[in-house]
């Protein structure tokens, strides 16, 4: 009777109904016990809110006489009046707090409290401001809020937790009208709004819409429609519009301090009679609590009653150990099948000389198993796929969501297998309709692997819930690693022939006219063809035997060659332009390819470097671009030269703190002498002055024609400070001006053209290079309007 598993199992079981009484009972006795000591915190917390909101109401009305009377006398009795009755709150504040050991903010409070008679005496004396009257009080009814904050929640309360949040964010809100009220009453005071005031007061509307917000968001249907009824649409209206214009009344004296102080007291009393609903729900909640914990005191739970509901209890264990049997028989049934399925997939991947007959066996052997209803195969390039095989009894009944491949995409990037044996729905790449009808439950996506690298991606669905369980993943696991063995012999394969046909190509065309170089595994040159030679400059004894190294010029840092050889060790080729150097030391441009020769074991035998010569091409390519930055008529660097210079320059300035200028020269008179004397003389006189300037400025500084009769110097390094920044340009631009006026004749032609100056400094990159361009002519027009023939800096 005993070797039948399932049986003793039972009878097991059957021992477990004392066990579960008591130990049923005990959390019990335990729960009550925890309730009731719930229910005297909810007391304390009831209490707790209560004080503070005395508190904060006497603080904040004290708060509004101090600061009105620093500005009208007329309320200095209502301030001292107060502040009794702010002590006298304080007090039992205190008292009521003496008793709850949880409230550890306390201290903090008393602290900022006792330095109130100290500040109490300075506002009597007018020693601060209204708006550090405002800030003080305020930081005493922030630090009571937050205690609100820091109330540990009580279990199994969540009502009267909600409750309590509502509060504590409504009081919240009530503090933000209350500081908003005082500083639009300094403001209509002053009849001035500062800029960081009124950031300020902006800050407050803010949270008091956050505080708002977060109060009814979470409110039931009731508190909602008492929140209607209380809080009165017009006046929030009222008061939006007066923020809208609020600068505008208060510059017109429109609104007056006592109109604006009944608004606000409107909207303190709604918040004051939304305050009062709640806090008497909250009370009511905790007397709800107390007559229920109360009531489950009484009730005792019998013997029968623990009996009877552990009865059904071992009722549906029952049922749970027979189902658990039943599912391990099938899961052993699945993994069967699967296995099978998957030993025949292992007897012909090796057979096979093709990846996309691979591909397509192993989706047809894997969606014979009657547990796979679909198969998809996608390949991967660059992180983009592509479906290219479909099978099994849905192939045709199915319609894919090319939209829905969020799932896939993870695989990739993640390198890790994905699996959904539930809620299929809006999470694969087939259409809901499809899954619903054809009752799919599961999906696994399978990466597969060649050299470390996803190429592949396997996708199966299964109408079975809970199919890819962890035995099933690790023999596709299995299967796909034989895959990643397979994929990769064809590869070897597929480059060993590749590199025996350049083998045989590179022996051809070892002997042309395009140079080349073969060396053995170490880097050791066995063969060099005679047009390698003939570029180079050497003879051929004298290069083999010799590693390439010899040819390496000073024109590439370490870290080129360290990307070159790592290209051609992890990808087996490099191309790309290079500076040898030749025999004779001169350095000749190479366009070169340099390849791995492999054997079938992947093991380098040789490598083939192969070369052009690009001397031609890369004069060509420099002569463009020196015509691309430079004026033709004057040789000067032109605009677009200038302009990056000046952009090294600002960067060079704000990492070293130094101050750089742009000069900007127009020549007076220009037109005149074209109009009078000639294009011809007006070119002459460019090219005399383009020649000035260079005998002028220094080395470092960049002289530019930017177009007509228009240059630019930027000057670079002037000085560490301003002073002498300016000093030191004011001196170069004095001896660029007497340059261009020591010209006296042009093409026989009396010289009639003087020049205007105006001069930018700058040492940061809080202006763009157009900006600094536009400052220094703005400098030379006012040049221009001084006389001409004068020096003007942009201040």
């Amino acid at each position: 009777m005993f070797r039948n598993q399932l049986f003793v199992k039972i009878l097991l079981i059957f021992t477990l109904p004392a066990l579960g009484i008591l130990y049923f009972s005990s959390l019990l006795v335990y729960e009550k016990i925890d309730t009731l000591s719930d229910i005297s915190n909810i007391q304390k917390n009831v209490k707790y809110i209560t004080n503070v909101e005395k508190l904060i109401d006497s603080i904040d009305k004290e708060r509004a006489y101090s600061t009105i009377s620093y500005i009208n006398n007329d309320f200095k009795n209502k301030m001292i009046e107060q502040r009794k009755i702010t002590n006298s709150v304080y007090q039992k504040y205190l008292d009521d707090i003496k008793d709850n050991s949880s409230l550890l903010t306390s201290f903090h409070i008393q602290e900022k409290f006792h330095k109130f008679a100290f500040f109490r005496e300075q506002i009597d004396n007018k020693k601060v401001t209204p708006f550090k009257i405002v800030d003080t009080y305020s930081a005493l009814s922030e630090s009571l809020l937050q205690s609100l904050h820091r109330v540990q929640p009580i279990k199994y309360a969540l009502k009267f937790n909600s409750k309590f949040n509502h509060i504590v964010n409504l009081l919240n809100a009530k503090e933000q009208v209350n500081l908003e009220k005082l500083l639009v009453t300094i403001f209509i005071f002053d009849n001035n709004i500062s800029k960081q005031r009124y950031k300020e007061l902006i800050h407050i509307y803010t949270k008091e819409d956050v505080y708002t917000k977060q109060y009814l968001s979470k409110l039931s249907v009731q508190d909602l429609e008492v929140y209607n009824k209380i809080v009165s649409l017009s006046l929030h209206k009222k008061i939006q519009t007066i923020r809208n214009n609020l600068e505008e009344l208060i510059i017109s004296k429109k609104l007056t301090y006592k109109a604006w102080w009944d608004i606000s007291n409107q909207k303190i009393e709604q918040l004051q009679k939304l305050y009062s609903y709640l806090s008497k729900d909250a009370k009511e909640l905790a007397k709800q609590k107390q007559d229920s914990a109360i009531t489950s005191q009484i009730i005792s739970l019998t013997f029968l009653l623990v009996c009877f509901v552990t009865l059904i209890s071992l009722l549906f264990v029952l049922k749970a150990v027979v189902f658990n049997q039943q599912k391990n028989f099938n899961k052993l049934s699945k993994q069967q099948s699967i296995y099978k399925v998957l030993s025949k997939l292992n007897k012909v991947i090796l057979k096979i000389k093709s990846r996309k007959k691979l591909f397509q066996k192993l989706l047809k052997i894997i969606t014979k198993d009657s547990n796979i209803c679909l198969g998809m195969i996608y390949t991967v390039k660059q992180s983009q796929m592509k479906l290219i095989f479909t099978n099994g009894n849905l192939k045709d009944e199915v319609t894919l969501d090319t939209q829905n491949d969020a799932l896939i995409k993870k695989a990739i990037l993640s390198k890790k297998n994905i699996i959904r044996n539930t809620e299929l729905l809006q999470s694969c790449n087939i259409k809901d309709e499809d899954i619903k009808k054809h009752s799919i439950k599961s999906m696994g996506i399978f990466p597969i692997y060649k050299f470390n690298k996803v190429v592949s991606i396997v996708v199966l669905y299964s109408k079975k819930e809970n199919f890819f369980d962890n035995e099933v993943i690790i023999l596709f696991n299995k299967v796909l690693l034989d895959i990643e063995y397979a994929l990769e012999k064809i590869e070897y394969e597929k480059n060993k022939a590749k590199q025996e046909q350049q083998l045989t190509i590179a022996a051809y065309a070892f002997e042309s006219n395009e140079p080349m170089i073969i060396t053995n595994s170490q880097a050791r040159v066995i063969n060099v063809n005679q047009a390698f030679c003939n570029v180079m400059g050497y003879k051929r004894e004298d290069i083999v035997g010799q590693n390439p190294s010899i040819f390496k010029s000073d024109e590439h840092s370490p870290e080129f060659y360290e990307v070159m050889w790592n290209s051609i060790i992890q990808n087996g080729t490099w191309s790309g332009e290079i500076y040898n150097k030749k025999k004779n030391n001169e350095l000749v441009p190479l366009k070169a390819t340099i390849t791995a020769i492999k054997d079938k074991d992947g093991s380098v035998k040789h490598y083939l470097s192969q070369y052009n010569d690009i001397s031609e091409q890369k004069l060509k390519q420099q002569y463009l671009e020196y015509q691309a930055t430079h004026d033709n008529l004057t040789t000067l660097p032109n605009r677009l030269l200038l302009l990056d210079r000046i952009e090294h320059t600002l960067s060079k300035v704000e990492r070293y703190k130094t101050y750089a200028g742009i000069i900007f020269i127009d020549l007076d008179n220009f037109k005149a002498i074209n109009d009078t004397m000639g294009h011809e003389t007006g070119d002459i006189l460019l090219k005399k002055v383009a020649k000035k300037l260079q005998e002028t400025v220094r080395n470092e500084d960049t002289i530019s024609r930017i177009g007509g009769d228009e240059f630019i110097v930027l000057a670079d390094t002037l000085g560490l400070d301003k002073a002498s920044a300016k000093n030191n340009v004011q001196i170069l631009a004095s001896k660029i001006k007497g340059a261009l006026n020591d010209i006296k004749t042009i093409n026989g032609h009396e010289n009639i053209s003087t020049p205007s100056i105006g001069i930018t400094l700058f040492n940061d990159n809080t202006f763009s290079v157009k900006e600094l361009i536009k400052q220094a002519d703005t400098a030379m027009y006012m040049a221009k309007r001084a006389g001409k023939n004068t020096i003007s800096f942009f201040e």
